[in-house]
């Protein structure tokens, strides 16, 4: 018979296609990963997977087994949950996951009353770029800027955050306000990775009114473009809740009001019974709305503005 541990090995790395990320993913190391992989083709006496200096790629038998091993790891995350839905005490561990900016400015401040309300629950809060899987049990409760395409997940909207375009003082002193009518020429920009997730809100938007502007950087957490931006490296677009706050930026003013998006937050549908993941997923909703209007403040700009039109 297969071993179940085999098959985490296997899907790990069918699903990152290379063993650096598919041994972080399983929290062990690099050759663990490749001695596991070799060992279990030795066992079945088949290849997998298709070795190249780019990575790790499925081979046809490795096709073969893909979906076999996908419906076991269903039914022993689905025994899991089910032996986790009879704990009925406010106790265990919690994995929860959010974009970077919203784990340090949000998330982890309000986790503090919950955590001292509830001492026999311990959290790990994960600040990551990529979008965990809630039906893989990569983590137990998600907040995104999107809404979540697996029917596994049961989601609610809890939030909108509105966007704002910033730029610093000391940048805006060197080379003037951008002129809009002009798409910003002349002017450099921060802005997120390309190959992030569909719903950085701020990439269109930004090739419609900035088109002319050059790209000077780019990151994959706005943490990170928010200090290039009071930096002074260029014009940034940022959630409003971290902008604001930024010491250094100033808010513009563009023809056309930023994007905005939902907040979801999303938990396994078998896992909302869970009395740890129930009592936290009810938190973080009530903890949020005192927030919205910090998360989605008025559309025009509040004190001292930059107004730009043609030169």
């Amino acid at each position: 018979m297969l071993d179940w541990d085999d098959l985490r090995y296997f899907l790990a790395v069918a699903r990152h296609g290379n063993l650096s990320a598919a041994a972080r993913a399983l929290k062990v190391t690099q050759p663990t990963v490749g001695r596991r992989i070799d060992a279990f083709e030795r066992r079945l006496g088949a290849k997998l997977f298709l070795r190249s200096p780019s990575g790790f790629a499925l081979s046809a038998a490795g096709e073969g087994v893909l979906g076999h091993a996908e419906r076991m790891e269903q039914g022993a995350l689905a025994a899991e949950l089910a032996a986790a839905g009879r704990d009925a005490g406010l106790k265990g561990h919690l994995r929860i996951t959010a974009s970077e900016w919203l784990a340090v400015r949000v998330l982890g401040p309000l986790l503090a009353p919950f955590l001292a309300r509830h001492p026999a629950i311990s959290v790990d809060l994960v600040a990551d770029a990529r979008w965990l899987s809630l039906p893989r049990r990569e983590a137990d409760i998600a907040l995104r800027p999107a809404a979540f395409e697996h029917h596994e997940v049961f989601q609610r909207e809890v939030a909108r955050i509105g966007f704002g375009l910033y730029a610093s003082e000391a940048y805006l002193a060197e080379r003037g306000p951008p002129d809009f009518g002009r798409q910003c020429e002349g002017h450099a920009l921060v802005t997120m990775s390309s190959d992030e997730p569909p719903a950085v809100a701020d990439l269109p938007w930004l090739r419609a009114v900035a088109a002319q502007a050059r790209v000077a950087a780019r990151t994959n957490g706005r943490e990170a473009q928010a200090t290039m931006g009071a930096a002074g490296v260029g014009l940034v677009c940022l959630p409003r809740y971290l902008g604001d706050a930024t010491a250094g930026l100033r808010l513009l003013t563009p023809p056309s009001p930023p994007p905005e998006r939902a907040l979801w937050l999303g938990v396994h549908r078998d896992a909302r019974a869970v009395p740890r993941v129930k009592a936290l997923v009810a938190f973080i909703a009530d903890a949020l709305a005192p927030l919205r209007r910090a998360l989605l403040p008025d559309a025009r700009p509040r004190g001292e503005q930059v107004t730009t039109g043609r030169r």
